[in-house]
């Protein structure tokens, strides 16, 4: 496989076929607002796993009191936190290989469309994520806690 430039493309199922230059700038427009979707996602759930999902008094005091101590209470696995993350985790990683797919059409112009719409997706809904750090993005535990070169 290899790059290439043209508007005649199939795009992950066979109806969707770009065969003018229309259907490639409105596909173009779609895959574009499905890579910000992917990073607004992303900045959904860290939200959600930051603050709960919740919007109960009883629990907005329980996720003060812990955020006060800096203990992280994990959700059961039945909860609607739980859940509702599970389901959002699901649609983002379904959309993560579509865009992957849509990618590795290789036509030039789908690449740069899914690497604009991550990174206006990222420029929106990116701003607090360096603040942030997501233990879910790589391999720490959820109790790990930053080291402190002092107690060493």
């Amino acid at each position: 496989m290899n790059f290439h430039i043209g508007h005649e493309e199939t795009v992950l199922f066979s109806f969707w076929k770009i065969t003018t230059l229309g259907d490639l700038i409105g596909s173009s427009i779609g895959i574009f607002f499905l890579a910000v979707l992917y990073e607004g996602l992303k900045a959904l759930r860290k939200y959600l796993l930051r603050n709960g999902t919740n919007s109960h008094p009883k629990k907005r005091a329980e996720r003060s009191t812990r955020n006060a101590t800096r203990s992280l209470q994990q959700p059961t696995l039945f909860s609607l936190d739980h859940i509702l993350q599970t389901l959002l985790h699901i649609i983002q990683i379904t959309l993560s290989y579509f865009l992957m797919l849509i990618f590795m059409t290789y036509n030039v112009w789908l690449c740069i469309v899914v690497t604009l719409g991550a990174g206006a997706g990222y420029f929106v809904f990116g701003l607090k994520r360096g603040v942030v750090d997501d233990k879910n993005e790589h391999c720490n535990q959820w109790d790990e806690q930053p080291m402190n070169p002092r107690n060493n």
